[in-house]
């Protein structure tokens, strides 16, 4: 099997994350030094620190936080789904207004800890983050389409008689029966499926590199890209590609709930 990949794409979609994190922080920092967020005041701090100071350390906490959780700790999870994608920025969000919280009341010296305060971040944080996430969204969704069409899988037995080359986002699934592999695929409106002499494990190792493809099931090899649903049933776990129900072990559950 060969991945063929647009090297140019993939370094860019690397430092997305930091993308995240820049737009975010420069967004924070000007919506509180130039238009006074959150009631700030434009005189020196409790604590001493201009209202320059204190818009720059606003900013760079967003930056960090969101640049290390995007970057990081995002990879730990499997999100895939729009709901599952929606709760991550929800949580990303409402958890960087608790930091701010935190910050804005060292700067007050605690005089204002306080529910009025509380909701006054709870509430403007958002607003504020609606922009900067929204054109992230935009971008990564952009680079994504770009980077799926430039990538080919090529599936080849292991005795290099039978070859198959499809379009990375056109793969589905592949379904192990012994040592043969049935590879569904998308084309033309329609889903065509190819069958190969080669092991799921063998191939499983092939795609390592492609954190879009994952084992749901000692019988199947998934491409998470085209996952339209994960549903649970009487505590079995199913995944829903283009009209095909997936079973989930156990063991591969973790990868697949948030």
């Amino acid at each position: 099997m060969l991945k063929i990949k647009s090297y140019n794409n993939t370094k860019i979609s690397t430092f997305f994350p930091i993308v995240l994190g820049l737009i975010s922080g420069i967004s924070v920092f000007y919506f509180l030094y130039f238009f006074e967020a959150y009631g700030i005041q434009k005189g020196t701090s409790y604590s001493g620190h201009s209202h320059l100071f204190r818009s720059s350390c606003f900013g760079l906490l967003t930056f960090v936080y969101l640049a290390f959780f995007e970057f990081y700790l995002k990879k730990k999870f499997t999100i895939n789904t729009v709901k599952q994608q929606v709760f991550w920025y929800v949580f990303l969000v409402f958890f960087a207004s608790q930091l701010i919280f935190l910050l804005f009341n060292y700067f007050w010296n605690w005089q204002e800890w306080n529910l009025e305060a509380y909701l006054l971040i709870i509430k403007e944080f958002p607003l504020m983050m609606i922009i900067p996430i929204g054109f992230y969204l935009i971008l990564s969704e952009l680079a994504n389409h770009k980077k799926n069409e430039n990538t080919e899988l090529i599936f080849q037995s292991e005795n290099n008689k039978d070859r198959l080359k499809i379009k990375a986002e056109d793969f589905l699934y592949a379904l192990s029966s012994g040592n043969y592999i049935t590879v569904s695929y998308a084309s033309e409106n329609s889903i065509k499926e190819h069958l190969i002499r080669k092991t799921l494990k063998l191939l499983e190792k092939e795609l390592e590199e492609d954190s879009n493809i994952k084992r749901c099931h000692r019988s199947y090899l998934v491409n998470t890209s085209n996952i339209q649903a994960i549903k649970q049933e009487k505590g079995k776990v199913f995944i829903e590609i283009k009209e095909h129900k997936l079973p989930v072990s156990k063991q591969y559950q973790e990868e697949f709930l948030f």
